[in-house]
């Protein structure tokens, strides 16, 4: 399940959280965090916090 998305950068990109319905709280269990490219195409890997997908975007938008 996608939770919150944030977006990041300059150039469109934007950090989607993922992960499962905790049935005992009712929130979301964040499993990992994907980056979508400006044209809405999630990256094909999944990065641990959501710092680690920032600084992917950093370094996309660098190149």
């Amino acid at each position: 399940m996608i939770g919150n998305h944030y977006a990041w950068g300059t150039q469109g990109y934007t950090i989607l959280e993922e992960g499962q319905i905790n049935r005992s709280t009712l929130q979301l269990d964040i499993a990992h965090y994907l980056v979508c490219r400006p044209d809405g195409e999630a990256l094909p890997q999944t990065f641990p916090t959501r710092q680690a997908a920032q600084d992917e975007i950093d370094r996309l938008e660098r190149q």
